[in-house]
């Protein structure tokens, strides 16, 4: 039986290991536990993360791989349109790098690690919480689950599961992608209701789906798109479940779920680092405040909520009506804006990389009658 910590996070990826930083420099005592040994291996992400997360906090600068200044979307024809502020807006990260950054901080900072213990049960008692990881029992004040994709310890918490996912996958390949510039692929025959990625990543490439389906095949698709040979790459191939949409309670008697295990996931790209870093700030002041006898963590349920309803929203919409958009249809749109330049003018002061809902709202309102699209009423 080990000493209560006064708060034991469960899950050391970027998110759970930056919240253990922050809570140690405030000066609470705090407990870190991953089932991996290593932390950052093996992750599937295209690591684009904007410019005003590095801004806004401290991560790791040497993560960085590209400096992502220009993006342009692809019809199935080979058709583009150009967004092209003429200034940083996003890097491409390596993922170990970063991860392990974080993860170091934590570690300088006090926090008591432990790698390699998996927490297969929670209960609580009077005053606290007990994570058992094999015969040995741990005790905190406050747990919070990091634990991205794996939900095994919520119905332990009375926290819910995600009702849908979404399907990332992607690979790696050696070669040159123009070093600031992100090419986004749209095409009912390899991305049905979704996008593909091509991003550069130092002396490789990434290229990658997200679907409402699984599968190796579509990327497969993608790569004979993009002439790349498909022919012998399954196992280079990595793909991975992604949450669609808000859990229905991320919150319980002085316990949270926080970050992908929460949903607090754009519901429009996929991406979690962000809105989990977000969330970790939220959750940092209502823990405090509940600590100090001034606050219920049913608050951080509703701040997090309230702070992305319209972004969480917009992206269900918006896969909801890409559904109802056949590749005619997105040559159609090009073709349209890229004939009428005004539209330019009026889309590019919309757009923010971490903040899509201002941008959509505006396109689903301008383009819904130009390709016939009717959204279903609730």
């Amino acid at each position: 039986m080990k000493r209560v910590r006064d708060i034991a996070i469960v899950g050391a990826g970027p998110i759970g290991s930056y919240t253990a930083y922050q809570f140690a420099e405030r000066g609470y005592t705090v407990s870190l536990f991953d089932s991996q040994k290593q932390i950052g291996k093996d992750v599937i992400c295209a690591g684009v993360i904007g410019k005003s997360a590095f801004q806004r906090y401290d991560l790791p600068a040497e993560s960085i791989l590209e400096r992502i200044s220009s993006v342009n979307l692809l019809a199935p024809s080979g058709q583009r349109l150009e967004y092209d502020p003429h200034e940083v807006f996003a890097y491409i990260v390596d993922r170990d790098v970063f991860d392990q950054g974080l993860f170091q901080q934590a570690k300088k900072s006090g926090v008591e690690i432990h790698l390699g213990k998996k927490i297969t049960k929670l209960s609580k008692q009077n005053k606290y919480w007990e994570l058992k990881a094999g015969r040995i029992i741990y005790r905190a004040k406050y747990v919070i689950l990091a634990t991205g994709i794996n939900f095994q310890l919520h119905h332990c918490a009375g926290l819910s599961k995600p009702a849908k996912f979404l399907y990332g996958s992607q690979i790696e390949l050696p070669g040159i992608h123009p070093h600031n510039l992100v090419h986004i692929y749209m095409s009912r025959s390899f991305a049905p209701g979704s996008f593909g990625w091509v991003v550069p990543a130092g002396n490789s490439i990434r290229i990658g789906l997200i679907l409402s389906r699984k599968g190796k095949n579509w990327l497969k698709k993608m790569l004979e798109h993009l002439k790349y040979s498909a022919a012998g790459i399954d196992r280079a191939i990595k793909v991975k479940p992604i949450v669609f949409g808000p859990i229905a309670r991320s919150a319980g008697d002085h316990i949270i779920a926080l970050g992908e295990a929460a949903g607090q996931i754009k519901t429009t790209t996929g991406g979690g680092i962000f809105y989990g870093l977000l969330s970790s700030e939220i959750a940092l002041d209502k823990i405090e405040k509940s600590i100090k006898g001034n606050g219920d963590l049913m608050d951080y349920d509703l701040t997090w909520r309230s702070a992305f309803a319209s972004e969480l929203d917009i992206g269900v919409r918006l896969r909801k009506i890409a559904n109802q958009v056949n590749d005619k249809d997105i040559e159609k749109l090009f073709a349209f804006v890229k004939k009428h330049r005004f539209w330019v003018d009026l889309l590019m002061p919309r757009i923010n990389f971490d903040f899509h809902s201002n941008f959509m709202y505006f396109c689903i309102k301008s383009f819904s009658s130009l390709l016939n699209i009717r959204e279903e009423k609730n």
